[in-house]
């Protein structure tokens, strides 16, 4: 095939590119010891946001987003985790095990924490979330005309466009843990028990800290702005009959799963 001058210079840049970021990783595996990485890939609106503020106080390890941006699909960004190489950092994105996923959490030895939440309960949250805090989101940018919508029919796109992912979320996840050694988190636990999650959390990387200093870390989280919405458990009552069906429907395309993480049992 023969390549014009632009996608020859475009093919010449991206290599160039990867040969400085192969060099730079080099250098820090030379000269720099390995930090640790705390990663929490999350459902959205499962408190992950608590829990990394809550993390990051507990530990002294620095927030650090390991994406290209937070609108985008939530992949792990090679430069950025060249970046944290010898950093003790605590992250949390959207992120689904795909195949790059996983060989690059391989490749820096990022052990997964998985944090789930209700579905029901996440769809009442994530749209209260876009109708009062900001209407783009990685998985949905809201039309505009999506206020003058009934608050039923606001619930129906969510559930119609973001309940999709959350299914393939969690099946995916489900796969990919039964072969790597991950941690599985619920919302539920966090909220009811958060200094018992704290805690394994910290175990799960072999960390340590004082009871004391894990239940200021907690209440500094709910001090700060941790974008927690309500903080409760069981809002999804507000869904009806007909829209619980229709999210429990979603399971039907991974039979046999375990869909427990995501009340839908």
């Amino acid at each position: 095939m023969t390549r014009t001058a632009a996608q020859r210079l475009e093919r010449g840049l991206k290599t160039t590119s990867m040969r400085g970021l192969r060099l730079n990783l080099r250098l820090k595996k030379l000269f720099s010891r390995r930090g640790k990485t705390i990663f929490i890939s999350a459902l959205p609106k499962s408190g992950s946001t608590f829990l990394v503020k809550t993390l990051a106080a507990a530990t002294g390890f620095q927030p650090f987003f390991l994406g290209y941006h937070q609108l985008n699909e939530q992949d792990l960004y090679l430069p950025n985790l060249i970046d944290a190489w010898s950093m003790n950092v605590v992250s949390h994105q959207h992120t689904r095990p795909s195949a790059p996923n996983l060989a690059l959490m391989a490749d820096f030895a990022i052990r997964p924490i998985v944090l789930t939440r209700n579905a029901h309960d996440a769809a009442v949250s994530l749209t209260d979330h876009l109708e009062s805090a900001s209407p783009d989101t990685p998985l949905l940018n809201v039309p505009a005309n999506f206020m003058d919508r009934p608050r039923t029919g606001r619930l129906d796109m969510v559930i119609d466009l973001v309940m999709p992912w959350y299914i393939r979320f969690a099946a995916d996840w489900a796969i990919a843990g039964a072969e790597r050694n991950c941690l599985w988190l619920r919302y539920e636990d966090l909220i009811a028990d958060g200094a018992n999650v704290v805690g394994r959390v910290l175990e799960f990387h072999g960390l340590h800290a004082d009871p004391a200093a894990i239940d200021s870390a907690l209440a500094q989280a709910r001090d700060g702005d941790s974008r927690f919405n309500k903080g409760v458990a069981g809002r999804g009552g507000e869904l009806t009959a007909a829209q619980k069906n229709r999210i429990m429907d979603l399971a039907r395309h991974y039979p046999g799963a375990d869909f427990s993480a995501l009340g839908l049992a």
